[in-house]
Formats: C-alpha cells, structure tokens, sequence
C-alpha cells in the first residue's frame, strides 16, 4: 500500500507544474503577473482591463488592444485634476500597464512586450485614443498620453505590425531621429489625413503662432518621418494653401535665379522702365538700405540708385518679400534650407539676417531677435 500511496503522490507531483501552467494560459489567476508572451482568455481581459481599443493593421485586420495592470490599485478624486481636467470623485488607478492583444474573432490574447510607459488612468478620460488610418495599407494608430507642459500632451505612438502591438520612433525629414514621442495640444491636437500622413497641432507660446507638424508614417519601418510644417496665428486645421516646406522650396527655386516668385518675367537687373510697364504704378516710393524701393502689395522692387538719383534706365538690385504672414522662424528655414551661408546680427538694421547663396544670386532673411518670426525677405 505505501509504495501504491507513494507512486501516486510523485505521479501528482510531476504533473502539477504542467497543469498550474495549463490553468494559467487559460485564466489568469488574481495576484498573478502575465507574463510577456502569455495567453489570456478573452473573458478575462474584458473584467481585469481598465481601457481597450480596437486597433486595425495595415492590411486592415481588426484587433482590441487591452490594457491592464496586475498591481493596480484604485483611490477618489479629493479635488479636481488639473492636468487632465477631472473632477472631484472621479476615479484614479495606478499600476504598472500592460498591454495584450486580442485578434477579432479570437478566443485568446496575448501579453505583448512593449512598454506603454503608463502608469496612472482617471476615468473619464481622453489622454489615450486611437487615430483611424483612412486608406488600405496604412494602420490605426494607438496613442497614449502623458502631460508635457502647460498645452501640450507628449504622444507615444503605437501600432500593430505582424500580430504585435510595437511603438514607433519619430524622424526629421532628413533621417535624423527626434525621438520616440511628440508633442501636441490637448483635445483635439491630432488628426488623420490622405497619403498616410498625420498632423500635429500644437501653440507656441513664445511665438504666438500655431504650429502644426505633418508627419508620414512608413508601418515597415515603423516610423514617422517629418513631411512639412505650417505656422499660422489661428488655431483651425489648415485644409488649403503651402506649407513651409513648399513655400520654401519655391522660394529658394526663384531666388537662385533672381526671380520674384510667381513671376518669372521679374527679375534682378531689369530697368526702371520695365518695371514700370510690367507691374505698373507703386502703391509707395521710399528709400531704402540699398536704393529707391517701389512698394507694391505684397513686394517691393528695390534699384540701385535712390529716389532723386532715379532715371528709366536705373537697375532692379533686390526684390523685397513681405512675407511676415508665412509666420517663418530661422529654425524653419534651417531645416528645409539647411545651414545658411551667413548669419550675424546687422546693426545698421537694429536685427539678425540670415543669408543663402546661390551662384551670383542669393536670399536674407530678417528678423530681429533670435527667437523672433521672419520680418520680411531679401532676394539679391
């Protein structure tokens, strides 16, 4: 009998460890951590989640992204939150969180390795949301939230990729890494749009201006590379015009060449009289830094002589761009124009130019602090 008694007791023995691990793909135990890797029944991660989403891949494959936090604990609201905006009695959990995977139509999720960097959730709550793709071929976007400064959010990005929840690393046009987050305003400081593109929106309080930032993401790469940016003074979507990166483009192209841009038949080194036949009577005259300056609306023809020195065969030495409403900084140009030839502080002028070269023409922009907004433009 004892050695019946024994047999059966190590019988127990060897297999306890493969039926605790059986039981435990199939229900998460309370008190237990997930492991990496782990299956958790559907069920289970409906009760113990504290937020899910549902999350399509590139190929549109639907999955819920559940998040939880095996040591998470629960407290009330004495007062209202002023970060996330959350009042009184509305209920805070903390914990280390989580994140598993559910496919559409599954039985099971996965725990998934990457890291959210979450740690706290007030319910109610919109800090963490999903931007829709619109287009076959590009994935939701899974962005989890955590406060940046006073109007701004810092934005974690995630997507699915190859049945995995993975994070994704933001880049400037150039390749060069900015790091895995950005930022954006609250409520509402994101949106989708065509071409696998996504805006940011966010207010620059030193400058006064919105700024937003278009990002493309490349899901095989798992990036999102910086396409262009737009400045301007009202906090709306821009839906039409250029932004930055084209305007600049346009305006290096005409300035290599001496052009005003837009008219190709404006050009340095035109006489006085040509000016006057082709664009007709100034809405001013004034001297300027270099000669006579013939203001028209939104330029100003600048000749080599000044006003009493004027004749109908004075030259055009530079064409001025009041262009204060592109709402341009000098970080704006450097990232698209790259380094300038010259930069240094004018006194003369009482402010800073910034000058590009190119062959026997060139541009100065100018402005007067060093953080301070484009004042107007030079093309020499």
């Amino acid at each position: 009998m004892t050695y019946w008694k024994n047999q059966k007791i190590w019988a127990f023995l060897t297999l306890l460890p493969l039926v605790t691990t059986f039981l435990s793909a199939l229900f998460l135990l309370p008190g237990t951590a997930a492991a990496k890797g782990e299956q958790i029944a559907a069920d289970q991660l409906k009760q113990q989640s504290r937020l899910s989403f549902t999350l399509r891949d590139a190929q549109q494959t639907a999955y819920t992204v559940y998040i939880f936090a095996d040591d998470e604990e629960a407290s009330t609201l004495i007062g209202p939150d002023s970060q996330t905006k959350n009042k009184a009695g509305d209920v805070s959990y903390s914990g280390t969180y989580r994140a598993a995977l559910l496919k559409s139509g599954a039985s099971f999720g996965t725990v998934q390795n990457v890291k959210l960097e979450l740690d706290k959730i007030i319910l109610p709550q919109n800090w963490n949301f999903v931007v829709n793709s619109k287009e076959n071929g590009i994935p939701d976007l899974l962005m989890i939230t955590e406060w940046g400064a006073s109007n701004v959010n810092m934005i974690k990005t995630f997507v699915i990729q190859s049945g995995d929840l993975k994070r994704v690393n933001y880049f400037q046009h150039n390749g060069k890494s900015i790091g895995n987050s950005f930022i954006a305003m609250r409520d509402g400081g994101i949106r989708a749009l065509s071409g696998g593109r996504v805006q940011f929106r966010y207010y620059n309080n030193a400058q006064g201006i919105y700024e937003f930032y278009t990002f493309k993401i490349n899901a095989k790469q798992l990036q999102m590379r910086l396409d262009d940016i737009r400045n301007q003074k009202v906090a709306d979507w821009p839906n039409s015009g250029v932004g930055n990166r084209a305007y600049l483009k346009s305006l290096k192209d005409a300035a290599s060449k001496g052009q005003l841009p837009g008219r190709t038949d404006i050009t340095t080194g035109l006489t006085l009289q040509t000016v006057q036949k082709k664009l007709g009577k100034p809405k001013s005259k004034s001297n300027g830094e270099w000669g006579a300056l013939y203001n028209y609306a939104n330029f100003g023809i600048g000749f080599d002589s000044y006003l009493h020195e004027l004749k109908s065969n004075s030259r055009v030495s530079v064409i001025e761009l009041y262009n204060e409403k592109q709402y341009l900084s000098p970080g704006n140009i450097k990232m698209w124009l790259g380094k300038p030839s010259e930069e240094y502080y004018n006194e003369a002028v009482g402010g800073y130019e910034m000058i590009y070269k190119w062959g026997k023409h060139g541009i100065m922009f100018n402005y007067e602090e060093k953080e301070d907004l484009i004042d107007y433009t030079v093309i020499y």
